[in-house]
């Protein structure tokens, strides 16, 4: 009888486990750029960029700014380009973004996929059809995931309008 509860037990939990990862569509971070509207294609920066790829990419940016994060106990460095777009850096590696306006987006290495603020939530449809499927309307967010890490992207959304209003990323701990 016992031996039935563990199974049981274990049955439900692997369940639980594949039911979370089925909600999002899975994507390979290194696939994953940050691109400035108007430059070359070339112009670019991944996850794991430094500041100095950053500034190379999409020039000088207006503003930075040092902030201390708790639940991780270490300072980081906020570098924002205007009201466009905040790039957050730890220990020199790019950890969080945050995009607010169509002048910066996120794009698929090699793919015309693109995410960006001002479109219909609608275009990601057919690009990432799990995550779209099982979007949180009344937050107006879709998520996607990066494997099975805490890492993730939030597209957040006007739920009246569905139109893509910020962009943030972040590569977990």
């Amino acid at each position: 009888m016992k031996n039935i509860f563990i199974l049981l037990f274990i049955l439900t939990s692997t369940v639980q486990v594949f039911a979370q990862t089925n909600t999002y569509d899975i994507i390979d971070p290194s696939h994953v750029i940050i691109r400035k509207t108007g430059l070359a294609m070339t112009n670019n920066i991944t996850y794991g960029s430094t500041v100095q790829d950053m500034v190379t990419a999409f020039g000088q940016y207006s503003s930075t700014s040092t902030e201390y994060w708790e639940m991780s106990d270490v300072n980081v460095n906020v570098y924002k380009y205007g009201t466009d777009a905040t790039f957050t850096f730890e220990n020199s590696k790019l950890r969080l973004i945050e995009i607010f306006t169509s002048n910066f987006y996120i794009g698929k290495v090699g793919h015309l996929v693109y995410i960006k603020p001002g479109e219909n939530i609608s275009t990601l449809q057919s690009s990432f059809p799990t995550s779209y499927a099982n979007r949180i309307n009344h937050h107006g967010a879709i998520v996607l995931r990066f494997g099975l890490s805490e890492a993730v992207i939030v597209v957040r959304y006007n739920p009246s309008t569905n139109i893509i209003t910020k962009i943030e990323q972040s590569t977990g701990s």
